[in-house]
C-alpha cells in the first residue's frame, strides 16, 4: 500500500534542521509543514534562508527572525539574489551595513 506525503511527514520523529531544510527545497506539498517545524526549532541563519525563500506565507516572519538574529553580509546578499520581494530591503541593510563599517573604521583610527 502507498503512503502519502502526509502520512510520512505525520511518522516522521525529531528530524533535524537539515531534514527539514531538505524537505523545504525538495518536497514542495511539505513546505509549510517543515517551515513552521523549523521555525521552532532554533533555526540559525542559514535555516531562516530557505524558509524566506522557498516558503513565502512563513517568509515574513522568517525574515523578522533573521533580522532579529542579525544577518550577516552573505545572508543579505542570499536575500538579494534569491527573494525579489525582500531586495530592496535586503540592499539597504547591506548598504548601511557597509557603512556602519567604515564609519567604525574611521572612528577607531
Amino acid at each position: 500500500m502507498m503512503r502519502t506525503l502526509k502520512e510520512l511527514w505525520e511518522e516522521l520523529e525529531g528530524p533535524t534542521n537539515d531534514d527539514l531544510r531538505y524537505i523545504i527545497r525538495y518536497v514542495e506539498p511539505l513546505r509549510k509543514e517543515a517551515g513552521q517545524k523549523l521555525l521552532g526549532q532554533g533555526p540559525t541563519n542559514d535555516d531562516l534562508r530557505y524558509i524566506i525563500r522557498y516558503v513565502e506565507p512563513l517568509r515574513k516572519e522568517a525574515w523578522q527572525k533573521l533580522l532579529g538574529q542579525g544577518p550577516t553580509n552573505d545572508d543579505l546578499r542570499y536575500i538579494i539574489e534569491y527573494v525579489e520581494p525582500l531586495r530592496k530591503e535586503a540592499q539597504k541593510l547591506l548598504k548601511r551595513t557597509h557603512e556602519e563599517i567604515l564609519r567604525e573604521m574611521y572612528e577607531k583610527s
